[in-house]
């Protein structure tokens, strides 16, 4: 049986579809209210009725759910970019990791996900609003024991805390500001990224780690389409995420900065 605070998604279409953790009272949508009690009742994979007599499924909330369900105070980093980084970078179950900007906590919730228990997601992140919506996030979705968000502004003249991390991600305005903190910070031959909006910001950043001592370079857009299946008339959705930023990846080599 499902119990207090358990995260579940409540779905019924995809305009329909609420991540939430069971409380004690109700949640409200526009097709009626559920009592917390009724799914104190139930599995995953069963269904729970509004009082409107609107039927919902209870199910088990993947990653993508997670990342996508944040409250956001900004853009988010989307899954099918972060599932790039994660295959591109040194991210693994006790691995040890920064990210300079945190945004509404996308990233990190995914980071977090993979580092597991032993591993370790260091966030440094320059606003207080965004670093304390970021904390309810994670608590969330259960995932904020791995994280330290360290409300401070990373420049060029400063560097992390951290030495001989396995991955450094960058995800801020002027990403080349940080090059040089992030090859410090990195165990040699480890791997950084950064994501950029613009050509221009792209073609900078790039510069930048070749100066500084990054090999391996590689720049990339991830486009997604999803297919819309129906009786007969089968063909791709209409909307997709097209443009959200270029990616960048590097190797730190061994170089005297």
């Amino acid at each position: 049986m499902l119990s207090e605070n358990t995260l579940i998604l409540l779905y019924q279409d995809e305009r329909h579809k609420y991540l939430i953790p069971i409380g004690n009272d109700k949640f409200h949508t526009d097709k009626g209210f559920i009592n917390f009690s009724d799914l104190k009742t139930k599995n995953f994979g069963d269904t729970v009725t509004t009082n409107k007599d609107e039927i919902f499924y209870i199910l088990q909330p993947s990653l993508y759910d997670k990342v996508m369900k944040v409250h956001r105070k900004t853009q988010i980093i989307y899954p099918k970019d972060i599932g790039i980084i994660i295959m591109y970078s040194n991210i693994f179950p006790g691995a040890t990791v920064i990210e300079s900007g945190v945004g509404s906590g996308a990233l990190t919730t995914a980071l977090a996900n993979f580092v597991g228990p032993t591993g370790k997601v260091i966030s440094y992140e320059r606003n207080e609003d965004f670093a304390k919506n970021t904390e309810k996030n994670l608590l969330k979705n259960g995932l904020n024991e791995p994280v330290t968000i360290k409300l401070r502004e990373m420049t060029e003249e400063l560097t992390f805390d951290e030495e001989n991390v396995d991955f450094v991600m960058i995800d801020i305005g002027s990403p080349w500001d940080l090059i040089k903190p992030a090859y410090k910070a990195l165990k040699p031959g480890c791997r950084m990224s950064s994501i950029c909006p613009t050509f221009e910001q792209l073609t900078k950043t790039v510069f930048k780690m070749q100066e500084i001592g990054f090999t391996n370079i590689e720049s990339m857009e991830i486009q997604l389409r999803k297919i819309l299946v129906r009786e007969g008339k089968t063909r791709p959705e209409q909307r997709m995420p097209c443009h959200t930023g270029w990616l960048i990846f590097g190797n730190k080599i061994n170089k005297t900065i």
